[in-house]
């Protein structure tokens, strides 16, 4: 009896202490993962895709270095997504957006940068100018508008961006997503029947899939927050 009875102890001593060792673990990467963000400005995104090199992140090159060679792009594309974004975000974190218009006045303060600075030097710097704690900046890939109308188009609307969020204190990256999308019709694929549904049904223009993106991407980022509902 006194045998079984110091196994048994010996097993729940065993098991409290390897719950012990898992919290200890899990706790730091928890708390590396939280995002605390006070007041987050919208850079505007870069048009392009960087130049290949191995191994060199897109917030490493300068804005001058993206190439929009073999991409379908407009002049506006970036200033479009951009405004999609912020949009987004002023109604999902109502009172922690730097407004556009402040925003547009750092960047045309710091419009030399573009040519001198890595993306995210730039992006940092801004987030300075605007006394921001995160600085949201990217680069849209793809920004293609339908051919045809709402409920008939020969070729459909398509968007692909990247965003990055900036902690401006540490420097660091600390949260990104990507949205790339081209609309398909039900007999492409079924799948995406809820969304071509609550869409209305029709095919959209390229700024309202842009719009659809930022919403998504910005959805991501509220859930990402510390706190219930993103606080």
């Amino acid at each position: 009896m006194d045998t079984a009875k110091g196994m048994r102890t010996f097993f729940w001593r065993t098991m409290a202490l390897a719950l012990l060792c898992a919290q200890a673990c899990l706790s730091p990467q928890a708390a590396a993962q939280t995002i605390q963000i006070s007041r987050l400005a919208v850079m505007p995104l870069a048009q392009g895709i960087p130049s290949p090199a191995p191994g060199r992140h897109v917030l490493d090159c300068r804005e001058t270095e993206l190439t929009s060679e073999g991409q379908v792009l407009n002049s506006g594309a970036g200033e479009i997504v951009t405004r999609c974004l912020q949009q987004a975000l002023e109604k999902e974190l109502p009172g922690r957006v730097a407004p556009q218009n402040e925003t547009a006045g750092a960047g045309e303060l710091l419009v030399y940068m573009k040519k001198t600075a890595t993306l995210k030097a730039h992006a940092l710097k801004f987030g300075a100018q605007v006394q921001a704690s995160h600085v949201l900046v990217g680069t849209v890939q793809r920004y293609r508008q339908r051919k045809g109308t709402a409920y008939g188009a020969d070729l459909p609307a398509s968007v692909a961006f990247s965003v990055y969020l900036l902690d401006t204190a540490a420097g660091q990256i600390v949260w990104s997503a990507a949205f790339d999308k081209t609309q398909q019709s039900l007999a492409e694929n079924l799948l995406d029947a809820p969304a071509f549904f609550k869409h209305g049904a029709k095919w959209l223009t390229v700024e309202e899939l842009a719009l659809v993106g930022a919403e998504n991407v910005v959805k991501k980022l509220k859930n990402s927050l510390s706190g219930a509902g993103g606080k």
